[in-house]
């Protein structure tokens, strides 16, 4: 089953129901993936700090689970991106229902996005890496679209040596692309010029921060922030 055909199957559908609901969503993650997605929601309040006439981009956007952060008064630009027409069609449904007029809806490559350079203030990239075909590119087009100083926020599984890693991750099988580990995915980012400031695992979930070339943020992240079991 491709992607896309996923997303608009049965399975994709209590996917993106129980993404929208936090309380199901980490007891989910729990059982399955032994994570707390707490800090994914958490993360989500970076919408709230764009300014008015700041541009959000959030690919892949998926069923809209982010737009819970998002106010329908807010000027900003929001640029909602995703190659699963089954998850653009949910989205724009929990754009309506929310009141929301302020967004734009693409279907597009994670790695080919139809935005200016430097366009962006704020990128989320959330469970979209372990599934592209080309992760790293997905990386190097983030680090094109945001502006110096802009703002990353991610989510994702990553492989390692850990035996629940290893057998719940399988690179290419399912709805996986290769994936990447978490040294990989840090090497990507400063290859795109994105300096890390802040990341954390829970189980086989990672998530991670960081500002494009020309922000606030160190590359050296302390111990407890670069080790710590969010």
């Amino acid at each position: 089953m491709s992607r896309e055909d996923f997303y608009d199957s049965p399975l994709g559908a209590a996917y993106s129901a129980y993404m929208e609901r936090p309380r199901f969503s980490r007891a989910i993650g729990g059982l399955i993936w032994g994570g707390d997605t707490g800090a994914y929601y958490e993360s989500m309040a970076a919408v709230g700090e764009v300014p008015a006439g700041g541009t959000i981009v959030d690919c892949p956007c998926g069923a809209g689970p982010a737009l819970r952060a998002l106010r329908p008064d807010a000027g900003v630009r929001y640029v909602a991106a995703d190659l699963s027409p089954a998850m653009l069609r949910r989205a724009r449904e929990r754009a309506a229902s929310r009141g929301l007029d302020q967004i734009e809806f693409v279907r597009a490559e994670a790695g080919e996005l139809p935005l200016e350079d430097s366009s962006a203030d704020l990128f989320l990239s959330y469970w979209g890496l372990h599934c592209f075909p080309n992760p790293r590119a997905a990386i190097d087009e983030i680090g094109r679209v945001l502006r110096p100083g802009g703002h990353l926020v991610g989510a994702s599984f990553v492989r390692g040596p850990r035996l629940r890693q290893r057998i719940m991750l399988r690179p290419n099988r399912g709805d996986f692309g290769p994936m990447c580990t978490e040294p990989e995915l840090l090497e990507w980012l400063a290859a795109a010029r994105l300096t890390p400031t802040k990341k954390g695992r829970s189980g086989l979930y990672m998530f991670f921060e960081a500002r494009a070339d020309g922000g606030e943020g160190s590359a050296e992240l302390g111990e407890d922030q670069a080790h710590a079991d969010i």
